[in-house]
């Protein structure tokens, strides 16, 4: 039995030829530029366009202008689709070459729509926009960039405090609250979308515990924490070492109308809120908010807690005082003293030899000292003593009412070369309030005071009989627990209660920024603030930085131990190449109202480089000026408020909408042609310019039937619509 070997042919196997290979790969280009010219692609581009368009109206409606450009108009996918439908166009059009006359308005409005997309990237490419804001005689060569923050640090001198050197930092915090707690929301194909046409293309260190934005060769470093679009500033109490703060307590106060459903706080903003911070003088700030008068002392020994719940009891308005000192045998020892009707009257403290002398009880106001806001009293009663031991010189020593820590004696007489005087005794005045609702408001008074432990107690005083008052009620507080200081039964006209909610022996103001909500259709339209931490040579501070309301930047204070700061939450600015000054700037109102029916400014055109020295121009709100490219609409106003006093000063600075867009001649070019397009292309089909197709059509037919049969015409050709 015979075997055949067949051995394969050179031209088979596995391997294809190149002939194969290049006619597959030129079936695979023309199946793909068949698609991207297919009506298929031009119903499914359009259709999502479409769809996409509308999804972002809403988007902005709900949160704003800036977060519509960064998600959507500025994203990949965005691109991508503008990218699938100009190809689409332009394929369609390129399918066809060569053209027939016919199909000028074809070619014409695909040419429109491609001149339309290529304006639209250029304009992404080079315009710009932002605002220019002045005040009367104000010269500015620098637009705002009210879309580019940026954060600015001036290092600043350590003995004139001048700026020496300033950095700025591009920040992109995006248009969404993040950090605290919630991530970022980022999209990475948006992020390289939007470097890639900004040509930037450095993205931003991520660490966990937030956003580097500066590099490790920098003379300090910036981490951002935390952001806010839309921020309200406020104040936030924190714990701090001793010695670096001050005692502050939080304490709620609630007032119940007779037959109100339930109570309400007294503390409202107008009052300052519920804190209560003191300062190292005088260790007392007062509320004094009707109908009672609230307090927060301070007390570092225990001796001064026993005195502020058992004050001594006084027979008269002048008050008692409490004297505390050593006896012969060096035991501490107290002493009452009722100090009605004793002027100029000695005693002798029991088993000592010390000599107490009663002069006088004096007021000092608190309006000319700029204390009244803080002791909430219009004056302080001082009782004066003098004290002497044996046959030594009489001592002066001061009783203070209600501030246990200020010193009996005081110091004077080192600076003249003296030796300072000691106390020789320690006195608590004690001075019962005035309560007299004809004549102050006041029902009564509550007070608070703080030890160094954390421990904290209180005191009420009520009316008693006559026009004297008396503790009512004392105590330890506890935190949150609900002290009925007066009232509380149904019978009674109203009822006050109090509690201290938090207490701190050493704490300190931090500046801090909460979320504001805005409603639909004013979203991006609120004050963004960071949460930055900031390191120099190995000491980091964290603190909010928020922009400014207005166009100028607001410098906040950081020191450090190597160096001073200034930091600021800004946007880019940028130079114009040629200057404005406002001469005048008229604002008119309608009448009987504050509404602003009319803007226009006097500005003055200063153009070195063109030759143009104080040309007068008149910006109004149809009339803008245009130069170099730059666009300037008169587009609001701003109430400029006085530093000092914190009111409208009565003037105005005026607000110009700048913008340059050197791609706006390209499209306008392109919905020229498109309209210019669908013009010809409808009157051609209609058979004013041509016969419609007829001729064409019956050569057609000619050249199809030779030989005189009679066969139906040719359909009209038709091109696939965009």
């Amino acid at each position: 039995m015979a075997t055949t070997v067949i051995k394969p042919s050179p031209t088979q196997g596995s391997v294809p030829s190149s002939r194969s290979l290049a006619s597959r790969a030129f079936g695979v280009i023309d199946a793909v530029y068949r698609f991207l010219a297919s009506l298929k692609l031009a119903v499914i581009s359009l259709t999502t366009l479409a769809a996409v368009l509308a999804y972002a109206t809403f988007f902005e409606s709900w949160h704003g202008a800036a977060a519509v450009q960064e998600w959507i108009y500025m994203s990949t996918g965005f691109a991508l689709l503008l990218g699938f439908l100009g190809a689409n166009i332009l394929c369609a059009a390129l399918i066809r070459f060569p053209w027939k006359k016919r199909q000028t308005g074809f070619v014409i409005t695909h040419t429109g729509l491609l001149v339309l997309l290529a304006g639209s990237w250029y304009s992404l490419q080079h315009a710009d926009e932002g605002q220019l804001g002045m005040l009367e005689g104000d010269v500015s060569s620098k637009l705002v960039r009210i879309d580019h923050p940026v954060i600015r640090v001036r290092e600043l001198d350590a003995h004139t405090r001048q700026p020496t050197r300033e950095t700025t930092i591009p920040f992109e915090p995006g248009s969404f609250a993040w950090g605290q707690g919630t991530p970022r929301p980022r999209w990475l194909a948006t992020r390289l979308f939007h470097q890639a046409t900004l040509g930037v293309f450095d993205s931003p260190r991520r660490e966990d515990h937030g956003e580097v934005l500066t590099e490790p060769g920098d003379p300090f470093q910036m981490i951002a924490k935390a952001h806010l679009p839309a921020s309200l500033p406020t104040v936030e109490h924190v714990a701090a070492p001793d010695g670096d703060g001050v005692p502050m307590a939080k304490i709620h106060a609630h007032f119940k109308a007779p037959g109100g459903p339930e109570h309400s706080e007294i503390f409202d903003d107008r009052s300052g809120g519920p804190w209560f911070k003191l300062e190292k003088r005088l260790y007392r700030s007062a509320k004094n908010v009707s109908p009672a008068l609230f307090a927060f002392t301070y007390a570092d020994r225990p001796e001064m807690v026993e005195d502020f719940l058992t004050p001594p009891k006084a027979t008269g308005p002048e008050g008692a005082a409490r004297f505390r000192y050593r006896d012969k045998s060096g035991a501490e020892r107290k002493y009452d003293w009722s100090l009605e009707g004793q002027v100029g009257k000695s005693v002798t403290l029991p088993d000592s030899d010390l000599t107490a002398t009663y002069v006088k009880v004096a007021q000092i106001p608190t309006s000319e000292t700029g204390l009244a806001r803080m002791l909430g009293e219009p004056a302080i009663p001082v009782a004066h003593f003098q004290v002497r031991q044996g046959d030594g010189p009489e001592v002066d020593h001061y009783g203070w009412a209600s501030l246990p820590m200020v010193p009996n004696v005081i110091p004077s007489g080192a600076a003249d070369g003296e030796t300072p005087k000691t106390a020789l005794v320690r006195i608590d005045y004690s001075r019962f309030p005035v309560l007299d609702p004809k004549t102050n408001g006041r029902f009564g008074q509550v007070e608070v005071m703080g030890t160094p432990d954390g421990t904290s107690y209180y005191r009420v005083f009520g009316r008693g009989k006559g026009e004297t008052s008396e503790i009512r009620s004392s105590g330890r507080t506890k935190p949150g627990e609900e002290i009925i200081a007066f009232g509380g039964n149904p019978d009674q006209p109203m009822t006050i209660s109090f509690e201290v909610e938090e207490y701190l022996p050493s704490g300190v103001e931090k500046d801090v920024c909460v979320p504001m909500v805005l409603p639909q259709g004013k979203m991006g339209q609120g004050i963004p603030a960071t949460l930055v931490e900031m390191t120099v040579d190995g000491h980091k501070q964290e603190f909010w930085i928020r922009r400014s309301a207005s166009l100028d930047p607001i410098y906040q204070p950081v020191t450090f131990p190597t160096g001073a700061y200034e930091i600021a939450y800004d946007t880019d600015r940028k130079d114009l190449g040629f200057e404005l000054k406002l001469d005048d700037f008229e604002v008119g109102f309608d009448p009987g109202t504050e509404k602003a029916s009319s803007f226009a400014s006097q500005v003055r055109l200063n153009d070195e480089a063109m030759g143009i020295r104080d040309k007068p121009i008149t910006i109004s709100m149809n009339e803008p000026l245009t130069h170099k490219g730059w666009t300037f609409y008169q587009s609001s106003y701003e109430r400029v408020m006085d530093p000092r006093t914190g009111e409208e000063s009565g003037q105005f600075k005026s607000v110009f909408q700048v913008g340059s867009d050197s791609g706006r001649g390209i499209k306008m070019l392109g919905c020229i042609l498109i309209v210019a397009g669908a013009f010809v292309q409808f009157y051609m089909r209609a058979g004013i310019f041509t016969d419609g197709g007829k001729r064409e059509r019956a050569r057609a037919a000619a050249k199809a039937n030779p030989g005189g049969r009679e066969v139906a015409a040719p359909e009209p050709e038709v091109d696939e619509p965009l």
